[in-house]
């Protein structure tokens, strides 16, 4: 293009800019790693439980600084093929930022901000997705309701509450059919907006119709947080032994840890306190994560020498021994399988994720964090013994406490 000085600008033709955003498209997943379709393409459950820390401070790659100037451009030829070379830039860099563990949340907000809803379409591709091993069509969301989604979770996690709240609300009077449990997910935004907004009362009671709904480990803590700012402190530490018994990754909880070590620091329970704080900073100190001066600050109080990565294991069981102690959900009654493993998708720094075959030719999908002890010895052939979470509308059936046999 340098040779034959060509430029893209506003009168660069279709037949230029298409090629070019396809090759934009190639040269972002080279540089993110993403080699394969099933990543972007297949993975379409939503990701609310993960706690990303926000990354506002940033200096932009210079293929992002090309799709942000791109997309606008392509949006402006009126045809199907360069659509489709719009739609599948922006949903995969946008699912690409949201998911990095220091998400740019200002990034992911400006790229939203580059065209206007009413510019997206609003029909919705079906795909194949495997369920209790027999395929089965699954409808995506649209392009206009992907914005929505990462439009009003950007601006949550900004801290940009007013605006969050009226895309939330406008979103929820948009659509009348959602993908994902969007409208439970704008629901909860609406509240949590609600209390950054200072009406504390209001997202109390709206995040509790939304629990009802989706009982998910997040809202659970959301709730713990309410209740402790409110002064309850024995609801707030029932939310929260909820949320850490609840499903979701401990990796992703660190947050939550804190505030078990802050409520039972309030209900005089020095010990516990203490090491929920430490398992906290341990988990971060094993992923290599920034360890928060509030974090350090707790620590400190006690008195008494900061625990060492070594001891991450024997924390982490002695804390879940605890936390069973509260447990009165139905969860340990769950039938015990055995399998091996099949297939591993995924095995990088992160954790590992593949599936599990058992039974009569069943199989099962699994994910492991790089804290499970599992990880050391996961290969393929690999005898395990496990508990099934089924299906959902929303979510797969996963297996749970893997637990090695050989």
């Amino acid at each position: 293009m340098q040779i034959y000085k060509i430029y893209i600008n506003e009168n660069t033709t279709e037949r230029i800019l298409n090629p070019y955003g396809w090759l934009l498209y190639d040269k972002f997943k080279a540089e993110n790693n993403l080699n394969d379709n099933y990543q972007i393409e297949n993975e379409t459950f939503d990701d609310e439980e993960i706690e990303t820390t926000s990354n506002n401070h940033y200096s932009k790659s210079e293929i992002i600084q090309w799709i942000e100037y791109f997309l606008p451009l392509t949006l402006k030829v009126n045809s199907e093929f360069s659509y489709l070379v719009f739609s599948k830039l922006f949903n995969t860099v946008l699912k690409v930022e949201k998911k990095k563990p220091n998400a740019n949340w200002k990034l992911i907000n400006e790229i939203c901000n580059l065209v206007s809803p009413e510019q997206l379409h609003t029909t919705c591709d079906v795909i194949e997705v495997e369920r209790k091993g027999q395929k089965k069509p699954m409808e995506l969301a649209s392009d206009k309701e992907n914005w929505f989604a990462s439009k009003s979770k950007a601006l949550i996690k900004l801290g940009m509450f007013q605006e969050c709240y009226e895309v939330s609300k406008y979103a929820l009077e948009t659509f009348d059919v959602f993908h994902y449990s969007n409208d439970a997910w704008f629901a909860r935004r609406i509240a949590l907006s609600k209390k950054g907004l200072g009406n504390s009362a209001d997202a109390i009671s709206e995040l509790e119709q939304v629990l009802r709904r989706k009982k998910e480990w997040f809202i659970q803590k959301e709730l713990a947080v309410l209740y402790k700012e409110s002064g309850d402190i024995d609801k707030a530490f029932n939310y929260a032994i909820s949320a850490i018994n609840n499903f979701g990754d401990l990796e992703y909880k660190i947050e939550l840890l804190f505030l078990l070590g802050e409520l039972l620091k309030l209900k005089k329970e020095s010990d516990l306190a203490f090491k929920h704080f430490s398992l906290s900073q341990l988990i971060r100190v094993k992923e290599g994560w920034k360890i928060p001066l509030k974090l350090q600050s707790e620590l400190s109080q006690f008195g008494r020498p900061i625990m060492t990565v070594d001891k991450l294991q024997e924390l982490k069981a002695e804390l879940k021994k605890y936390w069973n102690s509260f447990n009165t959900t139905p969860e340990n009654t769950k039938q015990v399988y055995v399998g091996k493993i099949n297939q591993i998708l995924h095995n990088n720094e992160k954790g590992a994720d593949g599936r599990i075959k058992y039974g009569n030719n069943e199989s099962v999908y699994f994910r492991v964090n790089s804290t499970d002890e599992i990880l050391k010895k996961l290969d393929i052939g690999l005898i395990v013994e496990f508990k099934i979470i089924p299906a959902t509308e929303e979510k797969t059936a996963r297996a749970i406490h893997i637990v090695s046999k050989n």
